[in-house]
């Protein structure tokens, strides 16, 4: 699927540096998007009656008619997601009375642009996947991080399990815990990273995955590792009931 996504920036830098930031989130999920960039809230909506824009990123204080108005505008032309960028929080209100997804306050940074993108992707019902790309005897093999059932390290041999693979390479645990989301894997000891979708059973001194590895959890760690763990399900279970 190739989504379409419009910038209305009246500022070149602000609208170069939010485009970087949407570029490298559309990169490391692997989505392929258009993106259309407007100055001014009439230009944006005149594309938007022909395109149907699906996520808009719209700077509140722009020439002519705001933001807010253009966002009022352009929703009962059709459904969009509106991620409103402005300098002050003042219009926060009048923007999710409009039925905003998200409100970000400059300067923007790849976080912040990264949750509300997220969001978006959310709402709009888009599966995505952040890939992990590693070196191995056959070249270069991009995972699908959801794929990935846990990660194990002896010495520097590196290990890849996914449901139906495994990979090997070289590296350190620490080097590929950075590249990974920590709101969906866990640090569960020195020698192991686990995806928490698949934990079947969690005891307080070890878990078991759905394949059925038994991993000890970090002895210095289990009460953090158990919180995260909470934590997970309940983003999952407000994702499910979203």
């Amino acid at each position: 699927m190739n989504i379409k996504i419009a910038v209305c920036e009246d500022n070149p830098e602000d609208y170069k540096n939010l485009k970087a930031m949407i570029h490298v989130f559309l990169e490391n999920h692997n989505i392929k998007a258009d993106i259309a960039s407007f100055s001014s809230g009439e230009d944006f909506l005149t594309s938007h009656t022909d395109r149907h824009y699906d996520i808009v990123f719209m700077d509140v204080y722009l020439t002519g008619s705001n933001g807010v108005e253009t966002a009022v505008t352009a929703c009962s032309q059709s459904p969009v997601q509106t991620i409103f960028t402005t300098t002050s929080l003042e219009h926060a209100i009048d923007a999710f009375n409009v039925n905003a997804t998200h409100y970000l306050v400059k300067p923007l940074t790849s976080e912040a642009v990264t949750e509300a993108m997220e969001r978006c992707l959310l709402r709009m019902g888009i599966k995505y996947s952040e890939h992990l790309d590693i070196k191995t005897s056959r070249g270069t093999v991009s995972i699908p991080a959801d794929h990935i059932v846990y990660i194990e390290v002896f010495n520097k041999v590196f290990l890849i399990h996914t449901e139906k693979n495994s990979f090997q390479t070289y590296s350190s645990l620490d080097a590929i815990f950075e590249l990974l989301d920590s709101k969906t894997f866990m640090r569960a000891q020195r020698s192991y990273i686990v995806n928490m979708n698949f934990i079947e059973s969690f005891y307080f001194d070890h878990i078991i995955l759905s394949d059925g590895k038994d991993i000890v959890l970090s002895r210095n760690n289990r009460t953090e590792l158990k919180d995260q763990y909470q934590q997970f399900l309940f983003r999952l279970a407000r994702r499910e009931e979203f």
